[in-house]
């Protein structure tokens, strides 16, 4: 049960992280929309496949963060002219950024800070260099058409104007993913060392009524949330051709707030199960939640942004971005209130 739970606790900062990097994806590409007319944009996103990579004990678990990523990519809308071009364009490119987890060896077994940030910027660098060469190859081999070529360099080989391209936005967001996780190792270490709830370990809970009300309504609401709106998704399907390509287009909103619904329910799950096991913690229960909103948030920014870019109403997402910031503030106050009360009832028990 133990192995069990530390695999459930695995799976869903998997998918937090998972859903965090699509968002920051998204924003990034909100904001150099028109910048690379041929897809692409500088950001960090990838910290959070890297993240996962540094974290986690293996490299599968990265990968899978990265896969996730580009599936969800695919699942808002994709141009593809092939079926390997849509594996390099889409699939690949998050997901191989995973191949950083080679180097948390060397990153745990260094023991001073400075070699530890070494590793990481090592890993960051290799893991974009993947990323890289998967829209390279996509580029030289389905994007080759001079007259298509942007910035006005349609003189170039296709090989030369592959490499210029695709390194313009993948270099700086290289810099900027290694200059910021570099930052959060030496403001918050503990970031990538997981905990696999070892605090929780000693609470022991009575009955508890509220706990049980708390989960299996978490459970219901997280529920509705995902059927309905997989159900508003799937109707949102529209899809296009463009010469000899294949273009489609889901409705993001609706996504996104079916894969939160999801994982609110797989958190109700997973913490009722935990109430049974006298492992229930109102500390870990908060946090969980205070991320899933903070997510929710990041991806409002997102299309907020776009909504003023393209000169849309953007009330509907004001209205969201309210919402989401008296969620986070009351999930928050919940969680310091809870931590507190922890920390006395600990401190209590050692006096006695």
């Amino acid at each position: 049960m133990k192995n069990t739970s530390k695999l459930v606790t695995t799976l869903c900062e998997i998918g937090i992280f998972a859903a965090l990097g699509f968002v920051l994806d998204e924003l990034q590409g909100i904001i150099f929309k028109g910048v690379f007319p041929n897809g692409g944009s500088i950001g960090f996103a990838m910290i959070a496949v890297l993240i996962i990579a540094f974290r986690r004990r293996y490299v599968w678990q990265a990968l899978l963060a990265g896969l996730i990523i580009g599936l969800l990519d695919i699942a808002t809308s994709a141009y593809i002219i092939h079926p390997v071009q849509l594996l390099l364009d889409y699939v690949l490119p998050y997901m191989v950024v995973g191949f950083a987890g080679i180097f948390k060896i060397f990153f745990d077994r260094s023991e001073s800070k400075g070699m530890k940030i070494l590793w990481l910027i090592v890993g960051t660098v290799v893991g974009g260099m993947f990323k890289f060469l998967s829209h390279y190859l996509a580029g030289v081999f389905f994007w080759s058409d001079p007259s298509a070529f942007a910035w006005g360099l349609g003189n170039m080989s296709a090989p030369l104007y592959c490499f210029v391209y695709n390194i313009a936005f993948i270099g700086p967001s290289i810099v900027l993913t290694g200059a910021l996780i570099t930052v959060l190792f030496i403001r918050a270490p503990q970031v990538f060392v997981p905990k696999y709830d070892a605090t929780d370990e000693n609470l022991k809970n009575v009955i508890n009524p509220f706990k049980i009300v708390l989960t299996v309504g978490t459970i219901a609401f997280g529920l509705f949330v995902f059927i309905f709106y997989l159900i508003k998704y799937v109707n949102s399907y529209e899809s296009y051709v463009d010469g000899n390509a294949f273009g489609y287009d889901f409705d993001p909103d609706s996504m996104v707030i079916f894969v939160l619904g999801f994982f609110l329910a797989i958190m109700g799950v997973n913490n009722l199960v935990k109430y049974f096991k006298d492992r229930f913690s109102y500390v870990s229960y908060s946090a969980a939640l205070s991320t899933i909103i903070l997510v929710s948030m990041i991806y409002d920014i997102a299309r907020l942004i776009r909504m003023y870019v393209k000169g849309k109403d953007p009330t509907l997402y004001w209205i969201w971005f309210v919402i989401g910031l008296l969620s986070l503030g009351g999930a928050l106050t919940f969680f310091i209130i809870s931590f507190v009360k922890r920390k006395k009832e600990q401190q209590l028990e050692s006096n006695i």
